[in-house]
């Protein structure tokens, strides 16, 4: 009997996991520069603490990977990354010992939605959360944290959308406009949104059933087609002043934006800022990154009334998305050392140990074969450097080591290999190793 990965999930393997490694180092060299650190969550969390993100979400009512525990808990795989940082954030205190926390986070989410191109059950994410401020100012450092790592990671042709959706005073009142405008129409509603219409009527602004979306936009699909949809957020001064200063503050920042496509975030917690930043040409999914401001999240954890700011991007997106240059299984690094005879294997080993400390890649034979085939072996695994020790070296305290990558070959003293070869390795394989 053989087995498969679980459906939606897939296998990393070495050349695909080169350009996670490289698009991870990249994220964290960007978020220290930002003055971000880095915080780890599990990957379950109590079920309670997700419904903090909204009872009637897809992620809730469908999406979550929910199981009980032997102390009768029920617990979740962690289906997004914000409720967790901040359940973490209250529970170690960094609101009384940092004040203003910068943090970001990396690693696996877990939805029990269909697989589809683009959606996996098993999914990855980075993101960054800013916790402690309300400023319109952290905003934009937030969005202008996203933006750079997307250029980093060599993503071209991002659209960066952001919108307001309000304080909860306005979204109470856009609400109640929503239903005001929908309810002569609540016949024409698919049935789950006739059941989000009291509950949460904003979730009818993302249905996918196009009657619904123009009832919801108050459009017709002509003007859908010129992107003249009408936003359903009622704000009032104060958001319309904070909204104002985030355009203000990007455009100082020289980043591109597009206030005029009015959307809805999926999940309640919510207020004023949210963004998105879509890759046409990706299909149906191309969101790659997307965020906002969530100014009760914390309060509503046990907290005290803090300001928060944050953003998640999709690592599968950003790698469709990407053009990240990265070492290919081509570039050669490390030395193999041969032996003609199982005679030498023990100082072989003690050879290759010894350069290993030294933190070189070190690769040797343990299975007695033919020089050939420990030659087409080095050559396999990517070996920059071969040499062949046999019972001259070691009596002439000699060895050559030729170099593949330019096919040059020189002789080091044999007592010297490690010493020369750390020197040599330093100077060629550090621009492989992350930060």
């Amino acid at each position: 009997m053989t087995f498969q990965a679980p459906r939606g999930t897939v296998d990393l393997l070495a050349d695909e996991l080169r350009r996670w490694e490289a698009l991870e180092c990249s994220v964290r060299a960007l978020a220290a520069r930002y003055g971000y650190q880095e915080l780890r969550t599990p990957i379950f969390e109590e079920a309670g603490l997700f419904l903090r993100v909204g009872e009637t979400t897809d992620i809730v009512q469908k999406e979550m990977f929910t199981f009980t525990d032997r102390g009768e808990r029920t617990l979740v795989l962690r289906p997004e990354g914000t409720s967790a940082i901040v359940r973490a954030y209250l529970e170690h205190n960094l609101h009384k010992t940092q004040g203003h926390a910068r943090l970001f986070y990396l690693g696996p989410m877990f939805r029990a939605e269909r697989p589809q191109a683009g959606r996996f059950r098993q999914f990855h994410q980075y993101g960054v959360e800013s916790i402690g401020s309300h400023s319109p100012w952290v905003d934009a450092e937030v969005i202008a944290l996203c933006v750079d790592s997307l250029k980093a990671a060599g993503v071209t042709g991002a659209e960066l959308w952001i919108a307001s959706m309000g304080c909860r005073a306005d979204q109470a009142r856009s609400a109640e406009a929503l239903r005001e405008r929908l309810r002569p129409h609540l016949a024409e509603l698919c049935e789950e949104c006739r059941s989000r219409f009291e509950k949460n009527v904003f979730r009818i602004l993302d249905c996918k059933n196009p009657r619904c979306h123009r009832l919801a936009w108050q459009t017709t699909s002509e003007q859908e087609a010129r992107g003249a949809l009408q936003s359903p957020f009622l704000l009032c001064q104060a958001c319309r002043d904070h909204f104002e200063m985030v355009q203000a503050a990007l455009r100082l920042a020289g980043i591109t934006f597009d206030a005029t496509k009015v959307f809805a975030r999926g999940l309640d917690y919510y207020t004023r800022t949210v963004f998105e930043v879509k890759v046409p040409g990706l299909g149906a999914q191309d969101a790659v990154a997307a965020g906002g401001r969530y100014d009760h999240l914390v309060e509503e954890l046990g907290g005290p009334p803090t300001g928060a700011v944050g953003f998640a991007a999709g690592l599968e997106r950003v790698l469709k998305a990407a053009q990240i240059s990265v070492p290919t299984a081509t570039t050669r690094r490390g030395l193999y050392l041969a032996s003609p005879d199982a005679a030498q294997t023990a100082e072989v080993f003690r050879l290759v140990h010894a350069l290993r400390e030294q933190g070189v890649v070190a690769l040797m034979d343990a299975e007695g074969r033919s020089l050939k085939a420990q030659f087409r072996e080095a050559d396999k695994l990517g070996c920059r450097w071969v040499a062949v020790l046999g019972e001259t070296e070691r009596q002439q305290n000699r060895i050559a080591v030729k170099d593949l990558q330019v096919g040059q070959q020189r002789e080091v003293p044999l007592d010297r290999l490690v010493e020369e070869m750390a020197r040599e390795a330093r100077a060629t394989d550090h621009q492989n190793v992350c930060g």
